[in-house]
């Protein structure tokens, strides 16, 4: 069966986070959450957002 996933190095990088106790808190776009940290996929890049803000 051919690979249909796009980024498979980001779906990596966020089976590890999801390892380490963040979950995902959203899903359009893609949102992960650990404590006050918050990170969202966007174009195919996990950015950080500052929640303190």
């Amino acid at each position: 069966m051919k690979e249909q996933r796009k980024l498979p190095a980001l779906r990596a990088h966020i089976d590890q986070l999801i390892g380490k106790g963040w979950v995902i808190a959203g899903r359009n776009p893609l949102a992960l959450r650990k404590g006050r940290k918050s990170w969202v996929v966007n174009h195919g890049m996990l950015i950080s957002e500052d929640l303190a803000a």
